[in-house]
């Protein structure tokens, strides 16, 4: 290891002030692009801004998802009008369900007999 003094003196800015400058704006303009991107992230958009095509990405594949289900199920049979909703009858006129009176009228069987007629005996 060598203690002796060296000369630093060509490395001084002050020595070749046109070259030192020249230095700076070559520098400067290399690091303008990662510069503005940090002050760009620095600021209050940029949480947004990193959430944005996550989540249209995931907007487009949940419509495409649903938009494919619609397709494959066809149009609901809810969407056919009932014959017991659009004519009324004898027993929705004196308080039947209506559920229960379309039963007794397709031949439900005993048990809505049972419920409708009173028992003969009296039980």
């Amino acid at each position: 290891m060598s203690h002796d003094f060296r000369d630093l003196g060509p490395l001084d800015p002050r020595h070749d002030a046109e070259r030192w400058e020249a230095l700076l704006r070559r520098t400067r303009a290399a690091a303008a692009s990662e510069l503005a991107r940090r002050r760009f992230a620095a600021g209050p958009v940029a949480p947004l801004a990193r959430w944005v095509r996550p989540a249209l990405a995931m907007a487009a594949a949940l419509v495409l998802a649903f938009g494919g289900v619609l397709a494959l199920a066809g149009e609901p049979p809810a969407a056919q009008p009932l014959a017991s909703a659009a004519e009324p009858g004898v027993g929705e006129g004196i308080g039947v369900p209506a559920e229960l009176a379309s039963w007794v009228e397709a031949g439900g069987g005993s048990r809505a007999d049972q419920l409708l007629v009173p028992d003969p005996e009296g039980r």
